[in-house]
């Protein structure tokens, strides 16, 4: 029995703005260090930090991951 939801707050809109942000971001990242691992005069360093923010998109998808586990354990969907 899944139970009535209340009417959002305006901290609720903020929350989920904010994880849209996260979403965003990873992706611009990861887009920083494709240009970076990519680029004609790359440096090993450049390399190995573009290839660390190659995983923003990772990072940021198991975050809302756990966000979504936190939501249903909180409404007992799982």
């Amino acid at each position: 029995m899944i139970p009535e939801l209340k009417p959002l707050a305006a901290h609720d809109y903020v929350a989920l703005l904010h994880l849209l942000w996260l979403g965003v971001s990873g992706l611009g990242v990861a887009r920083c260090g494709w240009e970076m691992v990519t680029g004609k005069q790359a440096a090993l360093s450049d390399v190995a930090l573009g290839v660390l923010l190659l995983c923003a998109p990772l990072v940021v998808a198991c975050i809302w991951g756990g966000c979504l586990v936190g939501v249903a354990q909180h409404y007992r969907l799982i």
